[in-house]
């Protein structure tokens, strides 16, 4: 039975794409001479062919190559769009490899050479019967098939290399892309190169051994990742991916395979695992952190709430309300710390925290500094040491004074936590251009493993609820933060068990000019001091009311800074103005500013909630001349105002 015979009476609904009436009529006769009854649209232009296949379904499409304004990859491209489960032949007079290739490639079925048209009827049967025999499978596997096209296409965007070996592995084909892919040229690969012959030396016969198992089960394998070295030298990771190539005969002949380039997306793939690493022990520090803090506000508040309600009782000993009164403070002490030290760790995080440098003296103030740690190792029983230059006592320096005088105190504090007996050591060393301080403990030390993360935000050596101490866990991070602000490192020698020495370095200089600060002491003629007390909260002016009742002191009240402004331009005897800075109609600094216009020498204490590290700094700046953060310290009002009035208690 001849070929015409076996397609006699097929009807085909065929699309032409043709400008050549000559090579139409051929194509026409060859394939109603094989036997098929044709149902046949002609079109000429894109415009034609597009508006075609939007309108009708076709068994084939037939195209020329070249067309005026368009050719079989725009054709193409437009079946892949509307009909890409349509066979595609392209008819040319001349077509080169390279481009057959690209059409096969891009979804082409099949070419003919326009100099062997009898070849066309054979092309147009062997296409029918594939998309016959696909159609099945297509139609149950859509989606799976869609997804894969889309791969597909990324691949070849990323430049693939195909490929073919033999039985032994050695190349029979390349690509040009392998150029590209791994330096060589196709003529230096095909017949001379190995397929193991690129894998990195030291996996060479692991992955040989392992290639060579798959070429013996015949098996078709995808993604296989392999090393490979470029001809250049460096290294570069390949997936690999082929399909078993059979005679004729049946007879095994080799691997006509795809390579990708995937280095970066391994180096991608490893980076997002380390980043769920990191992230996962993020969550972990971050939960914790959370639970601590929790803990560190909670813990405070059930002490004010709980012993404020034991005060209510009438039959109270003055002990007992002494021994109250101390754990109230303290624990509200440590609420305090603990509001400050997230304000502190948002500032420095969101770049907001601003650094205020100014001419200091820095034997006196490290000894201010640490007079409350003292204190507090001699009620826990540890020893506490200076080591301090005996030169140089009145040496002045210009530097940040709040920011080195906190760090100082959070590292006192954490001495003196983890260190149950024993002795501090707290001092400084000076050269030419730096300063030193550094804080030495006898205390539990941390762990090496630890070190590097200590000074992080979410860290602590031990972050867990069964920890035997209190802390945010903050007081590192601020410390190092604010130390790099003003240009300084810090840094931790430690060893478990034996105990810690932390210390920070900043620049400093020496000022060429000191200059000399002079305060007024706001004498006055009244018997009493008169104080203005400018505060809108009745609460903090009953405290206030206090205070001054009980160190024999006359007030005024007002409760805006406008009320303030007029008493003080109305009534000469004020001897000293207590200025709340968030207050309604105007605020305390621009009161304070009214005020000094036409008395610049009454002294006029800040006192705000904003307690924020460089509050005092700009309150300072706006004329304030002292500055009180809430909740007041009683003794710390009463040292104020002895200082500017002429009381005495």
């Amino acid at each position: 039975m001849n070929e015409k015979n076996k397609i006699s009476g097929i009807q085909l609904k065929v699309l032409v794409l043709e400008d050549s009436p000559h090579d139409l009529e051929l194509v026409q006769e060859l394939l109603v001479d094989a036997g098929y009854i044709l149902d046949l649209t002609h079109v000429m232009n894109e415009a034609d062919f597009s508006s075609a296949l939007h309108e009708n379904q076709f068994d084939i499409i037939l195209t020329d190559f070249r067309l005026p304004g368009f050719d079989a990859f725009g054709a193409l491209q437009i079946r892949n769009e509307l009909w890409p489960d349509v066979p595609f032949i392209c008819i040319s007079g001349s077509i080169g490899e390279d481009t057959a290739i690209e059409l096969l490639k891009l979804g082409a079925v099949d070419y003919v050479l326009k100099d062997r048209p009898e070849r066309l009827p054979f092309a147009v049967k062997r296409a029918l019967d594939e998309a016959k025999e696909n159609l099945a499978f297509k139609m149950t596997s859509k989606q799976l098939h869609e997804s894969k096209l889309r791969f597909e296409q990324v691949a070849e965007d990323a430049q693939e290399w195909i490929w073919e070996v033999d039985v032994d592995g050695m190349y029979t084909y390349a690509s040009p892309v392998v150029h590209s892919l791994l330096g060589y040229t196709a003529d230096e690969i095909v017949g001379k190169k190995y397929f193991y012959d690129f894998f990195v030396p030291e996996k060479k016969e692991e992955l040989k051994a392992a290639a060579f198992e798959v070429f013996g089960s015949r098996a078709t394998f995808r993604d296989f990742q392999n090393p490979n070295v470029h001809k250049n030298g460096h290294i570069l990771m390949l997936t690999t991916s082929g399909s078993p190539m059979y005679d004729f005969a049946g007879n095994f002949v080799g691997y006509r395979g795809v390579d990708a380039d995937v280095t970066e997306k391994v180096k991608i793939l490893e980076e997002l695992m380390l980043a769920k690493e990191k992230a996962e022990e993020s969550d972990k520090l971050k939960t914790a952190f959370i639970n601590n803090i929790s803990h560190e506000i909670r813990t405070p508040l059930n002490s004010i709430l709980g012993f404020s309600q034991f005060l209510s009782e009438k039959d109270l000993t003055n002990d007992q309300k002494k021994e109250y009164f101390n754990i109230l403070e303290k624990s509200s002490n440590r609420l305090i710390n603990t509001v400050s030290d997230f304000i502190d760790m948002a500032r420095i995080v969101s770049g907001t925290m601003e650094v205020h440098q100014k001419n200091f003296q820095i034997q006196p103030f490290f000894l201010e500094i640490i007079e409350n740690a003292k204190l507090s190792c001699e009620e826990k029983n540890i020893c506490f040491k200076t080591d301090i230059p005996t030169e140089q006592k009145n040496l002045t320096i210009y530097s940040d004074p709040e920011f080195i005088g906190k760090t100082l105190r959070i590292l006192l504090d954490n001495a003196m936590k983890f260190s149950s007996q024993g002795c501090i050591t707290c001092g400084y060393k000076l050269s030419s251009d730096f300063v030193e301080f550094f804080v030495h403990d006898t205390g539990c030390g941390i762990a090496a493993d630890k070190l590097e993360k200590i000074f992080e935000m979410f860290s602590q050596e031990d972050p867990s609820n069964t920890r035997g101490y209190e802390g945010s866990g903050l007081g590192l991070a601020i410390a190092q933060g604010m130390i790099k602000l003003i240009g300084g490192t810090i840094e931790v020698v430690s060893e478990k068990g034996n105990g810690s020495t932390f210390s920070f370095k900043i620049p400093f200089k020496v000022p060429t000019i000191l200059e000399s600060l002079s305060i007024s002491n706001g004498t006055t003629k009244r018997d009493k001091p008169l104080v203005l007390i400018a505060e809108d909260e009745e609460s903090n002016y009953m405290f206030l009311k206090v205070i001054l009742n009980m160190i024999d002191c006359d007030f005024i009240h007002v409760t805006n800074g406008v009320e303030a402004v007029e008493a003080c331009m109305k009534n000469e005897d004020i001897t000293l103005v207590l200025m709340d800075i968030k207050m309604p109609l105007m605020n305390g600094l621009e009161a304070t500013q009214r005020i000094h216009e036409f008395r610049p020498e009454l002294p006029i204490i800040a006192t705000t909630a904003y307690a924020q590290t460089g509050d005092e700094h700009r309150f300072l700046a706006a004329g304030c001349n002292g500055y009180l953060s809430k909740p007041i310290s009683k003794d710390n009002l009463i040292q104020l105002i002895q200082k500017y009035t002429n009381i005495s208690y």
